[in-house]
Parts: structure tokens; sequence; C-alpha cells
């Protein structure tokens, strides 16, 4: 059988947790399977080519608005994994599986009238892709409710299968200047990430404890209305010298700041999962996210201390107890540690195989 997997996006200058979550997922799959064949499709020609050990051919399809219809002209596979919720609009392969992460848009309120205008054509077309496909992989049970709720899909073609992550605790570190005590967030500065109320629990943690030396150290890209919104803030509430934004950081760099943190302050107001979450627990370092979505999947069993994302000062009170409760840090460490164990790629590569080989042979 013929397994392809449509690995998109791939090859970004600066990837996030979706590109490193289908890159793993579909690595996992390739080490669980040993009889079957794979053709990996990206949408243009990548400076470095995907490599799984030999075991996959890549196909470029090229870009373009309609993209995904030159999988018909190409060599086809048995069945497809799509990566996001989004098939070929005018070609039905003959057997398709959709790995759904989140739908943010559904959550978050358009700025303006394009993006209004986007958000309806991304509902549609995501809509159109689930109904079509033969079975949808969810990565939580909160993306399952989710697709179930606003797409009307059948309960009984949904799986939940979680992604595995990766064991920080084996990158080689980058290390660099980093504060001497700090709170750590990794992502992107937009809306859904919650970073604001980061920085306003952080603003009340300092408040609450004036003589702790701690910072809040920002990792992602630094663009947008919304980064402009989180300077603003800091700048009216003279935090220049404690909220340090440090950019992109590579891989060794991650698992550095991982290691040398206080905790990772993860409160996503819209989280299908939330790959960070896992890499924390699995490296020893506490984690305070969110009690709503995927993330308080992850972080589920005392695994992380669990917050409500829109209130900073639970989020301010989670960071005293992590920073001056040391008994209490140890526990979260030990906690997370056990829940991290619960999440394997190993795991994800077999349920997500016998999956696939069910739906071929249906």
């Amino acid at each position: 059988m013929k397994i392809g997997i449509i690995l998109h996006p791939y090859g970004e200058r600066y990837p996030g947790g979706l590109p490193r979550i289908i890159y793993g997922w579909a690595e996992a799959l390739m080490k669980a399977d040993q009889k079957n064949e794979y053709i990996i499709y990206v949408k243009e020609k990548p400076s470095i080519t995907p490599d799984f050990g030999g075991r996959a051919k890549v196909v470029v399809l090229g870009s373009g608005r309609f993209w995904l219809n030159r999988l018909k002209r190409v060599e086809q596979a048995d069945v497809y994994l799509f990566n996001t919720p989004v098939l070929p609009l005018f070609w039905k392969p003959k057997h398709s599986i959709i790995i759904a992460l989140d739908y943010p848009y559904i959550y978050l309120k358009a700025v303006n009238i394009k993006e209004r205008l986007f958000r309806f054509f991304i509902r549609f077309y995501h809509g159109y892709s689930l109904r079509r496909a033969d079975h949808v992989i969810a990565v939580s049970h909160s993306t399952e409710k989710d697709t179930i709720r606003f797409f009307g899909i059948p309960q009984e073609k949904i799986s939940v299968v979680y992604h595995g992550f990766k064991d920080m605790s084996k990158v080689a570190v980058v290390p660099f200047a980093v504060p001497e005590k700090f709170f750590f967030f990794a992502g992107t500065m937009k809306e859904r990430k919650n970073v604001l109320n980061i920085i306003k629990a952080f603003d009340i943690f300092i408040k609450n404890n004036p003589n702790a030396s701690h910072s809040l150290l920002l990792a992602g890209k630094n663009e947008g209305n919304y980064f402009e919104k989180l300077t603003h803030y800091i700048q009216e509430h003279s935090l220049e010298n404690r909220v340090i934004f440090s950019g992109h950081l590579n891989e060794g760099q991650i698992a550095f700041a991982y290691k040398h943190a206080e905790a990772l302050v993860f409160p996503s107001i819209v989280e299908g999962t939330g790959f960070p979450v896992l890499e924390a627990m699995g490296v020893g370092t506490p984690v305070i996210t969110s009690n709503i979505f995927g993330p308080a999947e992850l972080g589920g069993n005392g695994g992380a201390l669990l917050i409500d994302p829109y209130k900073p000062e639970e989020i301010a009170e989670a960071m005293q107890k992590i920073a001056f409760d040391s008994k209490a840090r140890e526990e979260q460490i030990r906690r997370g540690f056990k829940q991290a164990r619960r999440f394997r790629w190993d795991s994800t590569g077999k349920e997500t195989l016998a999956i696939l080989e069910k739906t071929a042979a249906e």
C-alpha cells in the first residue's frame, strides 16, 4: 500500500509548533510501519529535502492557489494523510484522512471586513474538507468536540490521537544571555496565545513581590499589531527592564531556556494542543497553562498548574507558587515528568497507522 502525506507547511525559515508537529507525526508513522510505501507531497521545492531515512519519495506539487489539485496529476497513493483540514477543491482522493488541530478563527474576533470574509471562506473550506474526508484525527478531545459542534461531523468519524514530543533534554543546548531568574513563554505573538495577559500577570507578580528579581522572557517573532499592543502596555507600566523579547529561538536555544526557566507560562485562550507544554514538562520545567482546550488535557493529572487564561491574577498566583514554594515546585516537576510520559510518538505512529490501514481497506 502507498501512503501519501501532504507535508504542509514545511521548510519555513522560522518553524512554529504546527510544522514541528506534522513533521514529527510523519516520522513517527514511518517508524511504526515497516511494510508500506510512502510519498511525501510538498508545495514548493524546499531548501532542505525532508529526510525520513530513505523511507519516502518526495514529490513537489508546485505553488499556486489550487496547488493541492495537482495531486491527481502526479504519482498517487492509496490513502492520503492531510495535516490540516484542507482537501483539494476539485478532486477527491480515493481515501483521505485529515489531522485537525484547532479552529482559532471561530473564537477570535475579526479586526476588519477583509479578515471576516477570509474567515468565512476558511470555515466553509474546512467544513467542505472535513465532510469529504473518510476519517478525521483530532489532536485532543477539545478539537473533537469543536469538529462535531462547528462542522456537524459525526463522532464515529473522528478518532482522538495525541501527538508525542521531542525530548528536549537530549537536544544540544545553545546558550544565550538569559536573566538569572525568569518565567518563559515560547510561541507566536498572537492574540490566541494570550501574551498580553502573561505580561499583566507578571506585572501583578512583581508588584506583589517587590524584592523579587524575576524577569519575563518572551520567545517568538516580534511583528504585527498585537506585538505593538504588547510593547505599548510594557511602556505604559514601566516594564522595559523586566520583560524581554528574545525574537525567534532555535531548538537548542529553546532547550537552554526550558532548563533555566522558573516555569513555562502558556495560557492560550484557543489551542487544540500545546507542544511547549509537553516539551517543558518532559525536561523538568514547571508549567502554568490554560484550564481550557488542549493544554488542559496535556497538563492534566496535576502535570501542570491549570489556570483561567482570562484572569491575570490567577496566572500571577501560579507564578508566585512556583517561585517561592520549593516543595510545590518539586512536586510540580515530578508530576510533570509523569504526565509527559503519557504522550509518546511511537503510540501516535501506531494509532495513526491502524486508522490509515482500516480506512484504505474500507
